[in-house]
Order: structure tokens, then C-alpha cells, then sequence
């Protein structure tokens, strides 16, 4: 290893040990190390390099480099997550997914006058997710070798019952004094019926 790189490591060492909350900044020196193999020079692996070294483990580290490649993606849009745990479940998705997902939770944060949390995140990952599964994925042979639809929820459906779920939760909370139990009770069954019939 030449002395130039020797500095250099030393220097991301350092940046890893003083901003160890900064998730961003780790991730990014965590990515070069690894990528200009910087840990050769003691004759580790990546990940022996960050045990022995840096007293972090092997998923710890991967998490905190892929924190780092979502925020790079996202960087031009303007608002990014303020911890990895935002990040996270952008992880699963290609770029162009992240950048999507993250401008719905946002949205959906501010709709709602309050900061995106690690939920809205989750919650907009799995709804592009949702949109980009095949079709086919989403039948199954029935009785009589018929098809039928599972598991099959439109946006408008989605919406209306988030829409729904959240006025129970909210009328729950307030110990039923706007909307009564037995009123809600009532619906829930006769949505119910409605169901069966068709």
C-alpha cells in the first residue's frame, strides 16, 4: 500500500470514529475503503477489515453503504433522509423507485403537517412494489379450476380505507365521544354483508 493511500486511510478511519452517528459520511468512507481496497495493506477481507479495525460487523457496514448509495441518488431532489433507518427500505428499489418512494412519503408527511419517518418510508416502498408486481402473480385457481383474484387492492380502494381505518384509530383515541362503538360496529358488519352477497 502506498503511503498516500496509507494517509487516506487513516483519514476515513478517523472520519468513521468522530461522526459515528452521521450515517451518510460513514457509509461514504466505508464505500471507499472498500472500493479502493484500502484495507489490503493488513491482509483482511472488507469485512475482517471493519471487525479487527473499526469493532463494526458485516451487516452493520453493508446497511451504512447503502444508506450512503440512496442518499447520493436522491441528493439532487432536495430533501433526504435524515437517518438510516429512512433509508432502509429504499434498498430495495432501483433508483429511479428510490426517487419516487421518497417524494411519496415525503408527501404524504407533509400532507399530514409533520416530519417523514422511517414508516412513510416503508409504507411508499411497498406501494411501488405493489404497482410493479406482475399481474399474473396476483391470481390463483380456485374451486372448479376457475381463477380468482387475491390479494388484489386498487389505489382508490387503498386510500378510502386508510381514509377509514384512520377515523376508527382517531375515534378510538378520543374514547368514542364524537362517533360511538356500536355505531362502527354496525357498518363494519353490514360492509360485510355487502361482501358476501357479491
Amino acid at each position: 500500500m502506498q503511503l498516500e493511500e496509507q494517509k487516506r486511510l487513516a483519514e476515513l478511519v478517523v472520519i468513521i470514529n468522530n461522526n459515528i452517528k452521521c450515517f451518510y459520511k460513514i457509509g461514504c468512507a466505508l464505500r471507499e475503503i472498500r472500493d479502493k481496497r484500502f484495507y489490503r495493506e493488513f491482509n483482511d477481507t472488507f469485512e475482517q477489515f471493519c471487525a479487527s479495525h473499526l469493532s463494526i460487523g458485516r451487516a452493520y457496514t453493508y446497511r451504512q453503504i447503502a444508506a450512503a448509495d440512496v442518499i447520493d441518488n436522491l441528493s439532487p431532489n432536495g430533501d433526504i433522509p435524515l437517518n438510516e433507518a429512512q433509508t432502509r427500505p429504499l434498498t430495495k428499489l432501483k433508483p429511479e423507485e428510490q426517487k419516487l418512494a421518497w417524494k411519496y412519503a415525503t408527501d404524504m408527511a407533509k400532507a399530514e403537517g409533520r416530519k417523514v419517518c422511517s414508516f412513510d418510508v416503508s409504507k411508499a416502498v411497498c406501494l411501488i412494489k405493489e404497482k410493479n408486481e406482475p399481474r399474473e402473480n396476483k391470481v390463483e385457481l380456485g374451486k372448479n379450476n376457475r381463477l380468482k383474484k387475491i390479494d388484489v387492492v386498487g389505489m382508490e380502494f387503498k386510500k378510502a380505507y386508510e381514509i377509514f381505518f384512520e377515523a376508527i384509530k382517531n375515534a378510538m383515541n378520543s374514547d368514542w365521544e364524537t362517533t360511538s362503538k356500536d355505531a362502527v360496529i354496525s357498518r363494519l358488519a353490514a360492509l360485510i354483508r355487502l361482501l358476501k352477497t357479491h
